[in-house]
């Protein structure tokens, strides 16, 4: 087409970055010939994918005038436009040549795809040169680290995959028909499952099966309430269906490693506790054959631990992906990633400083991961202090004690709150004189409340399980060896 745009003045050929204006032109005149090919396109490709900044303009005009089930033509599109000078036409001559050479509607997905890859080119292309520049500039302030951590950003972003058009855009009865598919397929057991179970049968039950592919789930609690106890034996009780990957930020890989042992050694009549695992030295021949058997038992799971002081989010989804590759040439799949805890996750400069922003800026990316990835997501958080102030009687928690943002309860799917009554107990002033205490102490001692606080696919309840918190295993009853 002669009228071509030019999107960059003075910029010589051989430096203009991936793009192709005739592709650009080709799906707007798609989009003016007929309106509803916004349908099909505005999946795959948005405003500030296109490469001439007036074709970015024109494509905003028409998805606004259409979202507002209004006609964009060329007559209701000009006042919007202006009448600038686009390669020495008016905004009326090139909105008509756009018009006249217009791809089909069946071509004009592919021309989508290829307008958001050349995008996705320039934006690889922009992430190298910014790398090249501060390592060049930067002053000492400034560590590889950091740089390295900006252009994982970049670049996983630039990789993030355009969603499927068959989940994100169908009419109601291309809907229901998409959904009847997939419960015949359960019917007739060919589905894959859409959650991984969690091994407490009454958790499953409440939240549609267990940790459901694309949630994020919340795992909350005050210091001392078994938050990464809860962690080791649902993400041990996960791996025994589904790939599980571990990300252990907070403790040493030995104690991490020594709670699966503990817990996976239990026995009722002589638990081994994580204590004495890590001291070691009072282990006697039969400890060390439960303990072997128990890393036996271990290595038949689908488990990795991924244990380092902090990380970011966009290490994070580059782990994930190498796992489900991994898991993928093993014919396994992954289903559940634990986070331990949120304190540990780095985030990007952009809120420094605000930490509401920041939870805000993880929580929904985390909840993003999980949807683009396929997996569940649990994220192991503090409570405020609030739990435990003066005057408050029932210290058990809610959503309103998730510390320093709302945003947390409102990207997860599942909020489960832990509690041990015991732990309280234990500390009560008045224990020693008190009989009542002491029994309510033998009664709680080893109980933890699994509240959920918040659950989409079901009722908002508390379950009580039973734990011994030296042995670092949870379970839905009473345990004998597992």
């Amino acid at each position: 087409m002669s009228g071509r745009v030019v999107p960059f003045s003075g910029q010589a050929a051989d430096e203009t970055p991936p793009q192709s204006i005739d592709t650009e032109q080709g799906l707007l005149g798609a989009l003016l010939h007929n309106n509803d090919v916004l349908r099909l396109v505005a999946p795959i490709v948005g405003p500030e994918h296109f490469f001439a900044p007036e074709h970015a303009a024109i494509f905003s005009a028409i998805s606004s005038l259409v979202g507002q089930g209004l006609p964009a033509t060329l007559a209701t599109l000009k006042p919007f436009l202006g009448d600038e000078d686009l390669g020495g036409f008016t905004t009326g001559q090139y909105l008509a040549r756009l018009l006249a050479e217009s791809v089909t509607v069946s071509g004009a997905p592919g021309y989508a795809r290829i307008i958001r890859s050349l995008a996705v080119r320039r934006d690889l292309m922009k992430a190298g040169r910014r790398l090249a520049d501060r390592a060049r500039f930067d002053g000492p302030e400034s560590t590889a680290d950091d740089m390295i951590d900006e252009v994982e950003e970049a670049l996983l972003a630039a990789r993030g995959a355009s969603p499927a058009q068959h989940l994100v855009s169908m009419t109601g009865g291309e809907g229901a028909s998409w959904l009847l598919e997939r419960i015949e397929a359960r019917r007739r057991g060919e589905a894959e499952p859409e959650a991984t179970p969690t091994g407490i049968p009454d958790l499953d039950n409440d939240t549609g099966g267990g940790f459901g592919r694309g949630d994020l789930w919340l795992l909350a609690g005050r210091p001392g309430m078994g938050k990464t106890i809860a962690m080791t034996s649902l993400s041990r009780l996960a791996a025994r269906h589904s790939g599980v990957l571990v990300f252990q930020l907070e403790v040493k890989p030995e104690q991490q490693h020594a709670r699966y042992l503990a817990d996976l050694s239990y026995a009722a009549h002589r638990p081994l506790t994580f204590g004495q695992i890590m001291r070691g030295r009072d282990l006697d021949d039969e400890d060390m054959w439960r303990l072997r058997a128990a890393q036996k038992r271990l290595a038949q799971l689908n488990l990795r631990v991924d244990c380092r002081p902090s990380i970011s989010v966009a290490e994070i989804v580059h782990s994930v992906r190498a796992e489900k590759r991994r898991l993928e040439r093993l014919g396994q799949r992954l289903g559940v990633v634990f986070l331990d805890y949120l304190k540990f996750i780095r985030v990007s400069d952009r809120y420094a400083g605000q930490r509401v922003l920041e939870i805000g800026e993880i929580s929904g990316a985390l909840k993003s991961m999980a949807k683009a990835e396929d997996v569940c997501v649990v994220l192991l958080a503090q409570l405020n202090r609030g739990v435990e102030a003066q005057g408050r009687e029932d210290r058990r928690p809610t959503v309103a004690d998730l510390r320093d943002s709302g945003e947390l309860e409102q990207d997860a799917d599942v909020v489960l709150l832990l509690y041990r009554d015991a732990f309280y107990l234990e500390k009560h002033p008045k224990l020693k004189h008190d009989a009542e205490l002491q029994s309510r102490l033998i009664d709680k001692r080893n109980s933890v409340e699994f509240i959920l606080g918040k659950n989409r696919a079901g009722p908002t309840r508390t379950l009580e399980l039973w734990c011994d918190v030296a042995s670092s295993t949870i379970a839905a009853h009473a345990r004998g060896p597992a």
